[in-house]
């Protein structure tokens, strides 16, 4: 049995598929993907803001074959579902950033994991707390409080939820 319900993936996490040159993160990345049941709604999400954040550095870079990689990768597919940044999403993002402190694109992914219900965050980044409790009222209307665990992207962790696969 799986340990999570949904895992939301970081920008970082994309970048480390696509052009990691850590063959063994890259190979358990790749296993993860692969361990998706197809007949099953997906199981990762990210944010559209994703796919913004990783054509940078290979559109400044003119890599063309890099940038199609992403283009393919980040999409909605068996394996991935892709929030759309809605006015919803970004107002979350602000209440987000009131209480926490956060740069604005990391708050968006952050309130995209609470939209799409997930239960933990997959990143490399650093400025992340180990867990999110997220709940906000806004004119009475309270959400429903939602707590997402935060796990690195490390060798270990892609391993445990490789593994977490296995016991369905």
């Amino acid at each position: 049995m799986r340990f999570f319900r949904r895992v939301y993936l970081d920008t970082n996490v994309f970048i480390a598929l696509v052009e990691d040159e850590d063959e063994t993160r890259v190979s358990l990345l790749s296993e993860l993907i692969c361990k998706q049941p197809t007949d099953e709604p997906p199981v990762f999400c990210t944010s559209e803001v994703t796919l913004a954040e990783t054509l940078v550095k290979p559109l400044r870079l003119q890599r063309e074959t890099v940038v199609q990689r992403y283009e393919s990768t980040i999409l909605p597919s068996y394996w991935l579902d892709v929030v759309p940044v809605a006015r919803d999403v970004l107002y979350f993002a602000a209440v987000i950033r009131s209480q926490f402190k956060l740069k604005l694109p990391d708050a968006i992914h952050l309130s995209s994991a609470y939209a799409a219900g997930c239960t933990h965050f997959l990143t490399r980044d650093t400025d992340f707390l180990q867990s999110y409790s997220l709940r906000h009222t806004r004119h009475g209307a309270t959400s429903p409080s939602l707590s997402i665990s935060v796990l690195r992207l490390d060798n270990p962790v892609l391993e445990t939820l490789i593994r977490s696969f296995r016991h369905d």
